[in-house]
């Protein structure tokens, strides 16, 4: 319901009051009743993070002085800001380096791998990879001998990875390489499984983890065909203007 609301009037200029002596120039107000609605007169809202002012009045030399005062949930805003803002670079960063990580951890790996298979007795697939070799060249190859090309086959791959050079031929060493690592599995079953086909021995472990590599490897062919940064670049491609 509208209120009322009393009002002055004031009095015409030139005309002075005589019950006023002290302030010549404050105007005396005829009282009358002026009606709001109150319903009508609408306050904006504040928002949240806004800051509030805080004033302070010094009484004895008059001055007024007004301190700016974070809202309660304006921190809460602002680490939620940052973490996001920490997260949108660590987001930028992996998807910009994180497949050069791969090439280099996959082929620290093979490198480390093939280079402890030139010496006898170091590697622990040795007998393993011996049998299986054996095997698929019918034995037409020594086994020592076999070894050694095994043990060039996963340096030359060890190096093309860490190097970014010749990545197609890299990448085909590599898959024709995992292809014959899982040749035991179906060659020599009942020595690679404590039981068939669930509890896989330390060797058959060491052989399907080759399933990782793999998949590293079609991660690398796509970065190769443009997909994500690849053999020669730690960036990504740069849209066409």
């Amino acid at each position: 319901m509208p209120m009322p609301v009393t009002q002055d009037a004031a009095i015409p200029q030139g005309v002075q009051d005589p019950g006023i002596h002290h302030e010549p120039r404050r105007l005396r107000m005829a009282s009358k009743t002026v009606l709001i609605d109150a319903e009508s007169t609408q306050y904006p809202r504040r928002p949240q993070d806004a800051e509030r002012i805080t004033t302070k009045v010094d009484s004895a030399h008059g001055i007024t002085t007004a301190t700016p005062r974070r809202a309660p949930g304006d921190r809460a805003v602002r680490m939620a800001s940052l973490g996001h803002d920490a997260t949108e670079r660590l987001t930028r960063w992996i998807a910009s380096y994180s497949v050069v990580l791969l090439r280099l951890s996959l082929g620290g790996v093979f490198l480390w791998f093939g280079l402890l298979k030139f010496f006898p007795n170091l590697s622990p697939a040795e007998a393993l990879a011996t049998r299986t070799l054996d095997m698929l060249t019918l034995g037409y190859l020594a086994p020592q001998l076999a070894l050694r090309l095994l043990a060039l086959w996963e340096t030359a791959i060890g190096l093309g990875l860490l190097l970014g050079v010749c990545p197609c031929i890299t990448l085909a060493l590599l898959f024709l390489h995992m292809g014959g690592t899982l040749t035991p599995l179906f060659l020599f079953p009942n020595e690679v499984f404590a039981h068939i086909p669930y509890a896989p021995t330390l060797e058959a472990q060491y052989i399907l983890k080759n399933l990782v590599f793999i998949s590293a490897g079609c991660v690398l062919g796509a970065s190769r065909r443009g997909a994500q940064p690849g053999f020669h670049q730690g960036t990504r491609p740069q849209p066409n203007m």
